[in-house]
């Protein structure tokens, strides 16, 4: 499986099925997009936002879906990568009619792809779905508190993994204090990390601050801000190649999804001693809350979600050990974990 994580958009090829979708009624125009079934049924959230173009959803669409086969991989889950993108205002006045086509065909998959929530969706609208399609997540519970555990646990872990520590004192600057954002925020707070935040939104920036006496700077400032770690918790891509070269945080930890606009970027951290873990390794805390959710079993869901720190520590030995980028390491481990299967004859048929 070739890398092609970030802005490049991967091969058509590459996928196991890409399903344009239209209905006249609903006036939907939405993509599925399912990259790989080998560990098990495909799994990732769907995302309601206005696209230029149907290009433009469905090379989102297998981006993002690709990214959930190697974050469902390393993080140990049998399932695979799957998401899907309806190409309208989530504001939209008939969102439920475009959510209910949109279901009508996820449902004719036959459970190859289980939806959950994502940008521009909610828990509330998972349970709309679910009136349609047999297998849902995200329809119980919002796993963003999960998402934020997970992050929270591969900055321990890294930070741990480098320096012998904890997060007592660490200054973190948090890009974007939506769900996921505000909680990581907290949880850090909690462990006595120092806060720089910053969100397009200035109101919740104030309401961080009062909850943990964050530094408020302004959006353009947060990327160069004097901390230790940079958490990018809004739009991907941040890190680009002029970033690359002049960011001072010392760790690149985030919740968004393809920090990097160019995977190839992780050998530019790499060669400043920028220690980074990729999204879809420290981010996978959700999607093990959903797994979670469609199996009907909590029982050990909190500690998969601490595991992610263990993950890290491995994952940063092994880069280290091999003398290579973090993102080319985590895309090797989860490439074997799926040819192991593959080899074992544990493809879900197609």
């Amino acid at each position: 499986m070739p890398i092609s994580l970030g802005d490049a958009v991967p091969d058509d090829a590459e996928f196991e099925q890409i399903l344009h979708c239209s209905d006249d009624h609903s006036g939907l125009s939405s993509v599925i997009a399912i990259h790989d079934t080998t560990l098990g049924p495909s799994l990732g959230g769907i995302r309601m936002r206005r696209y230029p173009d149907q290009a433009a959803a469905a090379a989102d669409a297998k981006r993002l879906a690709e990214a959930m086969t190697y974050k469902s991989a390393l993080a140990g889950l049998d399932l695979g990568g799957g998401k899907s993108v309806i190409n309208a205002d989530p504001a939209a006045p008939d969102r439920n009619e475009l959510l209910l086509a949109h279901a009508r065909h996820i449902q004719s998959l036959g459970g190859r792809y289980i939806p959950a929530v994502d940008m521009g969706t909610t828990v509330a609208d998972l349970r709309l779905v679910g009136t349609v399609v047999s297998t849902v997540s995200s329809s119980r519970r919002d796993p963003s508190d999960f998402t934020a555990r997970g992050v929270v646990a591969a900055i321990r872990g890294a930070v741990q993994a480098t320096e012998g520590r904890g997060l007592s004192g660490l200054r973190v600057g948090i890009q974007g204090l939506g769900h996921v954002g505000r909680q990581i925020a907290d949880l850090l707070a909690d462990e006595g990390a120092k806060l720089v935040v910053a969100d397009i939104d200035d109101r919740r920036a104030r309401e961080v601050r009062a909850r943990t006496g964050a530094v408020v700077v302004p959006p353009s400032d947060i990327l160069l801000a004097d901390v230790d770690v940079l958490c990018p918790c809004a739009a991907g891509g941040v890190v680009d190649a002029e970033l690359a070269k002049t960011l001072t945080a010392r760790y690149v930890i985030g919740a968004a999804n393809n920090v990097l606009a160019d995977p190839a970027l992780a050998a530019t951290l790499r060669a400043r001693d920028i220690v980074h873990v990729p999204d879809f390794v420290a981010n996978a805390g959700g999607l093990i809350a959903c797994a979670a959710e469609v199996r009907g079993d909590d029982s050990d869901l909190l500690h998969r979600v601490e595991a992610i720190g263990d993950t890290t520590e491995n994952l940063l030995r092994t880069a280290g050990r091999r003398g290579q980028d973090t993102v080319s390491v985590a895309m090797q481990l989860a490439e074997d974990r799926i040819a192991g299967a593959r080899a074992a004859g544990k493809t879900v048929p197609r």
